[in-house]
């Protein structure tokens, strides 16, 4: 499987810009899931909020060029917890329309307010809602922070009530970290069951991040070197920096910065180019981060 997944990337031109661009409007989440590196890296990367230059910066640089087909804004963070994100968004959808602007949530911050306000006027193609199992006690020892299940699983219920209401094509899809703390596929045919897309997901350890992966996982693993995300996403952190990947949590490896430069320059400077060249090789000695990367074996990797 690798050998051919060198074959198929190094035949295939790598776009000249992203095709997947996530913006970090800002840092902060109210979890702490054990499958996350957030908890561990709070106090040790910089914290704050996106500009409106810098958003706007980014934003008309990607309808510019009308080739990236997904955009979210979120990244390694809540998203709901940015009070301007649903303006954010909007934002986005109405300089780059053709665009599938997603979002994953934990949906703590999604109280009923927030919920009108978006089928109001909703900017979204899909939402993600990240809500490990149905067993309350499985649920707040995965996800910690504070959410409580009950609190959260009203937020999701209303949401899809709305939904259907005054939003029908909004896709919401239910997903969740197959952990061994989990009946994940029970809780997949639950969320079915209340009209809505459920998956689970493969455990990673993003990076090397995540500590308690072999505890949390329940099978076998393997070197996460099939990864398509350096060759096709772009990933842009509150201050301009964009890193190689959403598991990047410490900023281990820094392309450029799109606030002192442009995403198009970053995304083909002689770094980035050179990672890339190196990973499709197998040389992951200046890639600490992918080098070691896991991902559980023998399940699905969902939208990675």
């Amino acid at each position: 499987m690798l050998q051919n997944f060198g074959r198929r990337m190094s035949s295939r031109s790598v776009p000249k810009f992203p095709r997947t661009v996530q913006i970090q409007t800002q840092t902060g989440c109210n979890a702490a899931c054990v499958f996350c590196p957030y908890p561990d890296s709070y106090n040790e990367v910089p914290k704050g909020k996106m500009s409106d230059e810098l958003f706007a910066k980014i934003v008309h640089e990607i309808a510019g060029y009308r080739l990236t087909k997904r955009i979210s804004p979120y990244l390694m963070n809540e998203p709901f917890l940015d009070r301007a994100i649903l303006e954010k968004s909007r934002y986005i959808k109405k300089h780059i329309p053709r665009s599938k602007l997603t979002v994953t949530t934990n949906a703590g911050p999604l109280k009923r307010e927030i919920v009108d306000d978006l089928v109001r006027d909703n900017p979204f193609r899909s939402i993600y809602i990240s809500f490990q199992g149905i067993e309350k006690e499985a649920y707040e020892r995965t996800m910690q922070g504070n959410l409580i299940m009950e609190k959260t699983r009203e937020n999701v219920e209303y949401l899809i009530e709305q939904r259907h209401k005054f939003t029908p094509n909004l896709k919401i899809v239910v997903t969740m970290v197959k952990t061994s703390m989990i009946d994940a596929e029970s809780a997949v045919k639950y969320w079915q069951s209340r009209g809505v897309e459920s998956q689970y997901t493969a455990l990673e350890n993003r990076g090397g991040n995540v500590k308690e992966f072999d505890g949390l996982n329940g099978g076998q693993k393997r070197i996460f070197k099939d990864c398509t995300r350096l060759f096709k996403q772009a990933y842009i952190l509150w201050n301009g920096d964009m890193v190689l990947c959403c598991t990047d949590y410490f900023k281990t490896i820094v392309l450029g910065n799109c606030k002192e430069s442009s995403i198009y320059d970053v995304w083909n400077s002689p770094r980035a180019i050179n990672i890339r060249r190196n990973f499709i090789r197998g040389d992951l000695e200046d890639n600490p981060l992918c080098a070691h990367c896991e991902i559980a074996a023998n399940l699905p990797s969902g939208n990675v």
